[in-house]
């Protein structure tokens, strides 16, 4: 066994457990110095029956420790990101895996019935077709999007909510690597996908971007990876058209304008568009180039501002900070979450792995969770198990191997 390469998986599995160095030593009858050697890799000998062991207390098949996790093998995944960031994707990759091998970890204490995978497929297209109008097919999509969730011509408020409490695809906000804008992973084995996009202060941006991975997914090409070096591919403009009439519908835009009485739409009127729909001033822009409201060089006067700088000159400077600051924070898919929570009340993991989804600190996760009411059970289930019986399973004596001499001491002294 490749002791090194165990060891960090054990490592894993603990943390995605919720438990301390000491909590899973303490359940696995072992010492806190022996886990710590074992998770090190510096351990210099390591037995099926303690590895068994602390399988059984992580309560995972013992292959997760000694071959690794399947989940992670088997996720297919798909970057929206630049050239040049091999190891910013697989940074990206590695954060969205843990998030899937913990819910299917959860599927062992919390039933979940993949009702999700079968509303999302309820939308998605049964397979990929070529694009032939990028602007006229994604709004073709949005426009049927739009009708079937009785949107009519009004905002959407909040994008992530929407997606998946109505098409039944998980969504997340992560702290993404640099050139990585948007992530989309799926278990085919499980038919979970979680669309991910990265924390930014810009929350305009995020919801576009948001929008546009969902794209990919309802037109079932979200695991063909697309980068992004300068020259949109014609699926990533089919999906940035969606995004665009998806939050800003261009009928909505025209009677907006309509609405303010203007010979001429300015920089004010495209601002309060703009906010309304929760847009960047560039997408609203675009949506009035295409209604014929604006021509290209009235457009090229109105752009340059950030969203910031038009939000406080305008009036809404104080919301705007209020939802920047949600934007820069990690948001973990709802349906998960709420998983881990039942686990938690249940006793079957630790607040760590809540902690963890949020990349929050566990001690203030923990109160979070003491103030909603939300508690585990006062004894909960220890993990510890009769090593005879161990044994027994794999048809070998019965007697407990002796540990190395290495670990005698540390078994006496934590």
């Amino acid at each position: 066994m490749e002791l090194k390469e165990i060891g960090e998986r054990v490592a894993r599995e603990r943390a995605q457990a919720g438990l301390s160095q000491r909590e899973l030593a303490v359940r696995a009858e072992l010492s806190q110095p022996t886990l710590a050697r074992i998770e090190t890799g510096e351990r210099r000998a390591l037995t099926l029956a303690e590895l068994d062991r602390i399988a059984v207390t992580l309560e995972i098949p013992l292959t997760l420790l000694t071959k690794g996790n399947p989940v992670r093998e088997r996720m297919q995944v798909a970057a929206r990101a630049s050239e040049g960031v091999e190891e910013e994707l697989k940074q990206a990759e590695r954060q969205v895996g843990e998030i899937l091998a913990l819910d299917d970890r959860l599927d062992r204490f919390v039933p979940d019935g993949r009702h999700a995978g079968r509303q999302r497929a309820a939308w998605q297209r049964r397979a990929s077709v070529p694009v032939v109008d990028a602007e006229q097919e994604g709004r073709a999509l949005a426009d049927k999007v739009r009708e079937r969730l009785g949107l009519g011509l009004g905002p959407v408020s909040d994008i992530a909510d929407l997606v998946e409490s109505a098409i039944g695809l998980d969504t997340a906000a992560l702290e993404l690597p640099e050139g990585v804008s948007g992530f989309t992973a799926l278990d085919p084995d499980r038919d979970v996908t979680i669309a991910v996009v990265r924390t930014l202060d810009v929350p305009e941006r995020q919801r576009f971007s948001l929008a546009h991975e969902v794209g990919h997914v309802l037109l079932s090409d979200s695991v063909a990876t697309h980068r992004l070096d300068g020259r949109r591919t014609p699926a990533e403009r089919r999906c940035d058209a969606f995004a665009r009439h998806l939050l800003a519908p261009a009928e909505g835009v025209r009677r907006w304008m309509e609405c303010l009485t203007v010979a001429e739409p300015g920089r004010k009127e495209c601002a309060m568009a703009a906010r309304h729909y929760g847009v960047s001033l560039p997408v609203l822009l675009i949506q009035c180039k295409e209604l014929g409201l604006l021509t290209d060089a009235q457009a090229e006067r109105i752009k340059g501002p950030t969203g910031r700088e038009l939000a406080w000159t305008y009036g809404w400077g104080p919301q705007y900070v209020v939802e920047c600051e949600a934007a820069a924070r990690v948001r973990p898919p709802r349906r998960i979450m709420e998983r881990a929570v039942e686990a938690y009340r249940a006793g079957r993991i630790g607040v760590r792995a809540i902690a963890a989804l949020s990349v929050a600190d566990p001690r203030a996760t923990e109160r979070e969770l003491h103030e909603a009411g939300i508690h585990p059970p006062q004894s909960p289930p220890s993990g510890r198990v009769d090593v005879h019986t161990l044994l027994a399973r794999r048809g070998r004596s019965a007697r407990r191997p002796t540990n190395p001499p290495e670990d005698g001491q540390e078994q006496r002294s934590e």
